[in-house]
């Protein structure tokens, strides 16, 4: 079994301590050591997860000799120093996404990620989840016609705890998370429309600070694609306590095709729909849906909530068979190098090309 250590234990923490626990029982992970600044919150992890023992100390993960892997959910600004730390301790790394709060960062780390010898992958979970998988193979398969245009939007209750009472509070403060709604939370989709359209050229954005942070709650995209795809990619921090929603239409040449969920698998939102000329609207059943592609990746239990069980066991499987993990730091730097084109639009005002940044 592969000993992993865990730094983090916030909410996203508990999923992933979830994960681990249902990967311990398959055999695949012996969870080692959990570390958090509060000693309350690792304890919380404990109970979820049989984790040998608990600290709040993040560097003696990182030195524990039977820590052969070390999975980041600790706040975005520790994630550079932590993923140095583990890659020069020779420790395989899981880090949750943002990389870091800046594009220059994410550059270094991912090149730092690319000459190491451990395997490093990073958190975009959304690869894993039934309805965007099933989406990504209905396009490649062709007989849709190619893909013309898309619409993505994201929008979610503010993440901080002048919004919902309890939470956390580090994504409303730029100095804490580097951006808002567009680098916390959309980063899932900004990775998600470069894995199914290929590479973006150029961004053209605007964004607003309607709560008044100093991180954007809203921002508009427009993004091309190298394979001639345009699109449109819409992220939104509201005030609706409760939701979260990911709605993507993609208009192909003979076909259009509609997919909702949120970051729960099997949440009332679900939904696929595919219009051909002269045809109503072909609506999957997502429920087997989700049963198709649960079987195909060989999951053996149906309840875990998110789709973060998959993400670590392919993760390592990639440590057990020394090969790279997918998504990798190097599809961080492209959904990165998107977010920070548009942010970079928003200042300026005028499109930004990729292969322009420095």
């Amino acid at each position: 079994m592969i000993g992993v250590g865990q730094i983090g234990c916030g909410r996203i923490g508990m999923g992933h301590a979830y994960a681990l626990r249902l990967l311990a029982q398959d055999g695949s992970a012996r969870p080692v050591v959990a570390a958090d600044p509060s000693a309350e919150a690792a304890a919380e992890i404990a109970r979820i997860c049989p984790f040998e023992r608990t600290t709040t100390d993040p560097a003696a993960v990182i030195a524990d000799p039977e820590v052969d892997a070390v999975l980041i959910a600790s706040p975005t600004t520790t994630h550079p120093g932590l993923v140095r730390g583990a890659l020069a301790a020779g420790k395989h790394v899981l880090c949750e996404k943002p990389l870091a709060t800046d594009f220059p960062t994410v550059r270094d780390l991912c090149a730092l990620a690319a000459a190491a010898a451990p395997v490093t992958q990073v958190g975009f979970h959304s690869r894993w989840h039934p309805i965007w998988l099933e989406l990504r193979d209905l396009l490649g398969r062709g007989d849709l016609g190619a893909p013309m245009a898309y619409s993505l939007r994201d929008d979610q209750f503010w993440p901080t705890g002048d919004v919902v009472p309890g939470h956390s509070s580090w994504r409303s403060d730029r100095a804490q998370a580097g951006g808002g709604a567009l680098l916390e939370h959309s980063i899932h989709s900004a990775d998600l429309v470069t894995w199914v359209f290929g590479p973006v050229t150029r961004v053209y954005a605007q964004t607003r600070r309607r709560f008044g942070y100093d991180v954007e709650d809203v921002a508009v995209c427009t993004v091309e694609h190298a394979s001639g795809v345009v699109g449109a990619l819409t992220t939104v921090f509201n005030g609706v306590r409760g939701r979260e929603e990911r709605r993507f239409e993609v208009f192909c040449e003979h076909a259009s095709v509609e997919a909702t969920s949120d970051f729960l698998v099997g949440a009332p939102e679900d939904g696929l729909s595919v219009q051909r000329p002269d045809e109503p609207a072909d609506r999957a059943d997502v429920a087997a849906l989700r049963e198709r592609h649960f079987d195909a990746m060989g999951l053996p239990r149906r309840d875990f909530v998110v789709y973060l069980y998959p993400a670590a066991r392919g993760w390592l499987g990639a440590i057990a068979q020394g090969r790279p993990a997918s998504p990798g730091f190097a599809d961080a730097l492209a959904a990165h190098a998107l977010v920070e084109a548009a942010y970079r639009s928003a200042a300026t005002g005028a499109p930004v090309e990729l292969a322009a940044l420095d």
